[in-house]
């Protein structure tokens, strides 16, 4: 007889406790990653109350590109093509970190794109500085999401995994077990009515 998330099945002994073993360690597997999947929930609840800072971002951005404009404005394109020369490219070096598998990117700033000049307007500069730090935070943010996106996607895969084990492989090897002990039993009981059924007619001859 076969079984869909077994195969063929023999009924002995041997793949009896071939089976029971191997439904001991679908079962330590599944708590594994029930386990995983809590902590990774966990972690996830834990950045998503960050992204929070998503929503004040947007205002933030707003406020820095009326102080651009204003900054224009007043400072005129001269000065903005000044700070244009003084610029730098803005360098981030980003790493990752494993949890639970899951590689999770972190960043730090080496350089940042704009170095503060006496040469520069006061304007100019409070407008630069405002677009740099605005900068750094979109960067965190964007660290975030994409922490957030790939512990989604683990957390999906983990709770398919469990399902599969709990709700499909752990079940057939137990219907299997159930059925090789069925029919071993009733072959126990052949096995003592022949006896029986020898030693009676053992006895009339």
């Amino acid at each position: 007889m076969a079984f869909r998330a077994v195969g063929r099945v023999a009924p002995t002994k041997g793949f009896l406790i071939k089976l029971r073993r191997r439904v001991e360690f679908f079962k330590m597997g599944a708590e594994t990653l029930e386990m995983k999947r809590d902590k990774l929930i966990k972690e996830l609840t834990t950045l998503q109350e960050r992204l929070t800072e998503r929503k004040t971002l947007d205002k933030e951005m707003q406020e820095v590109y009326e102080v651009l404009k204003v900054a224009y404005a007043i400072s005129g394109v001269s000065e903005m093509r000044k700070a244009k020369f003084l610029s730098q490219p803005f360098l981030v070096d980003v790493k990752t970190t494993s949890l639970m598998g899951v590689e999770i990117p972190e960043t730090k700033i080496i350089q940042r794109g704009f170095k503060p000049s006496p040469s520069l307007e006061a304007p100019v500069l409070s407008a630069l500085n405002k677009l740099q730090n605005i900068m750094e935070k979109l960067i965190a943010v964007a660290m975030l999401e994409a922490a957030l996106e790939r512990l989604a996607v683990e957390v999906a895969d983990t709770m398919r995994r469990v399902n599969t084990l709990r709700k499909v492989i752990i079940p057939e090897h137990e219907k299997a077990i159930k059925y090789i002990e069925e029919r071993l039993e009733e072959e126990s009981l052949e096995d003592f009515l022949r006896v029986k059924k020898y030693r009676m007619l053992k006895r009339g001859a």
